[in-house]
This record gives structure tokens, sequence and C-alpha cells, in this order.
């Protein structure tokens, strides 16, 4: 896939509105006058996502924030005036005519609130964000991900930059099941923020891979059908220039199943490298459910209303978030002899 369609795409809706671009989220619906009065109306207006990242609603202040493909901004603003002052906002685009637009809103948005505390920049963040290691506390996207080419890089990046502990949260398209290779092919579907989308197994295990824990898909709607992505990007045309399909292609095709998704993941409070050691200390599983499992380990299997002796390392692992409501951690009672966990090996 070049990238060269996605930033034709998009330096034309750098100067026009195009209503059917994903899903149209209305901001106005979202949020309040009070959390949007400061954005001029031309940003709100173009309604490009599909969704609300769960963490730009609760955004406090003083955060550090990221927003990967900002496009007019309309996140970074929403998000600049839930973190004050002290805040910090970062938008990183590839796009120059998206970054003028930004820039432009930006000085509007800067004299209405009475601060400046965004920044946009330039950059691909399936190469490199330019920004340093563990320097923010959430990172927010609107059906921007799927625009990657390079999926473990992006992600790989996104932890590298996350703070311990921190937040990676956003809207994407997300499959049922792997896309026929015939749809990853079509460079329009790709710019349209279908082609490049993941299945839902993809992308868990892709976000596990890069280093997040605590990773939850939550679905809104379903966004596109097989016979809705055959019309569009295969039987629109006529002649020659319709795209011959095989019947075996079709049908793969007809099977396609295209939801609008809530991201979360967090990037764990411990280094997984060096050595880990037991130290007296129980974990109780509170629920909700029967049993949860930590990560792929079998010893991190936690039954609800059972304790189990846990290291060091998953101790601070369950006390942080997203794991901190869902468990009761027990400190030890006086002295223990501390033992080595998984000697020799990786531990959490």
């Amino acid at each position: 896939m070049s990238k060269q369609t996605i930033l034709e795409t998009y330096s034309k809706l750098a100067v026009e509105t195009k209503a059917d671009l994903c899903c149209g989220v209305d901001y106005r619906k979202e949020f309040s006058s009070e959390e949007l009065d400061h954005i001029p109306d031309e940003v709100l207006d173009r309604n490009y996502g599909c969704g609300v990242p769960i963490e730009l609603r609760t955004l406090g202040t003083g955060k550090s924030v990221l927003d990967l493909g900002p496009g007019f901004g309309r996140d970074c603003f929403v998000a600049a005036h839930k973190v004050g002052p002290e805040g910090r906002i970062f938008g990183l685009d590839m796009n120059n005519d998206m970054l003028r637009q930004a820039e432009h809103y930006k000085s509007k948005v800067v004299s209405r609130l009475g601060y400046d505390n965004i920044r946009f920049l330039k950059g691909q963040f399936d190469v490199q964000i330019p920004l340093e290691n563990d320097s923010v506390d959430v990172i927010l996207s609107n059906c921007v991900n799927n625009l990657a080419t390079d999926k473990r890089r992006a992600y790989s990046e996104m932890f590298r930059v996350l703070k311990p502990g921190s937040k990676l949260s956003f809207a994407d398209i997300v499959s049922y099941d792997l896309l026929p290779l015939k749809l990853q092919e079509n460079e329009k579907a790709w710019a349209d923020c279908v082609a490049g989308v993941l299945s839902f197994q993809q992308l868990t295990q892709i976000l596990n891979e890069a280093g997040f824990h605590g990773v939850t898909l939550t679905t809104q709607f379903s966004y596109k059908v097989g016979t809705e992505v055959l019309k569009q990007y295969f039987d629109s045309g006529s002649g020659d220039s319709r795209i011959r399909l095989s019947s075996k292609e079709r049908e793969e095709l007809e099977r396609v199943r295209l939801y609008s998704v809530l991201i979360e993941a967090f990037k764990p409070v411990v280094d997984p490298q060096g050595e880990c050691y037991w130290t007296g200390q129980y974990a109780l599983f509170q629920g909700p459910g029967v049993s949860l499992q930590l990560d792929d380990d079998p010893d991190h299997v936690f039954k609800a209303g059972t304790l189990k002796e846990v290291c060091e390392k998953t101790a601070t692992i369950l006390k942080s978030e997203p794991f901190k409501g869902h468990f009761t951690v027990f400190e030890p009672q006086g002295e223990v002899e501390a033992r080595l966990c998984v000697p020799g090996g990786k531990c959490c």
C-alpha cells in the first residue's frame, strides 16, 4: 500500500468536506457546550472519526496527551480545555495541508482559552514518533491507526513514548475476521479506513506483542457489511473500469463485517526484564466473572474469591489500572525471605 493515496485523499479533505468519510461522529451530541465553546464551528462541522476515545471524555488537568492524526485538531482542542494550562497536547500528522489547517484554527482556540498548551508536529507514527521515551500520559486517535502501513512498528512506538502505567485510548474500525487479500490491495479502500483494518484477534495480538496489557475492545456499532464493500469498491464502475472478481473472491468479500470499536490498553508499570522476587504478597480477585487471566502465563490465572501468591512485579501490576478495582493485594505480615521468581528466566 502506497502512502501517497492516503496523503492525496486527506489533502483534498483539508479544503473540502466529505460527508460520508467514515462514521460521522457529531461531537456536539457527545460533549457539552462548555467543553466545545472554544472550538470554531468549521472544525466541529467536520465529523471525521468513528467514535469518541474513552479517555477523551475523562481527561484530568495536568495530563500530557498525544493525538495521532489530528486533522483539523478537533480532539486536540477538546483535550486542551480538559487538561488546562498545566497540561500538554501534541498532535502528530504526516499531512502538511492538515497541519496548516490545524495551526490556523489553533490560533482561534488559544485566544478563546487564554493559554497555549498545544503543539502540532509533523511525522509518521508508524515510522517514528518525535517524542521522548516515557513522556506521555495518554495517546488518543480516532479512526487513524488503521491507516498505519506498519502496524507493529506503530504500536511499538506508542508503547515507547507512553509513561509506565499510562493508557492508549482510541476509536477505530475493526473487522470480524481477516480481510480478503483483494480488499487489502484496494488503495481507495485503504484511504477510506477500510482496507487497512485489523481483525479483533489481530489487533489484540499486536497490542500484546508490543507490551500492552489490560487490552479491551468495546464494539459500538456495525459500520459496513460485505455487500456494501462490494458495491462501493468493486461494483461501482462499468465496463472495463469495473473490477473483475472470481466467484471465490466475491464470496470472501460478501463475508466482510466491519465494526466501530473503542480500544484501550495500558503500558505496564513495571519493566518485564530483570530479576523479580516472591516477597510474601497475595492477591484476591473480586470479579466480575469467575476468573481472570492476566496474560499468556498459565500461572497468571486468578479465580474469584481464591487467594493466590504473587511475585512483586505481578503485585505491582494488580495494584495499578486497569486491575486495581478488581483485586485486593495483601502485603506480608512480618519479615519474609525473598525467593527469586523464575531463576534465569523472564518473569511477568
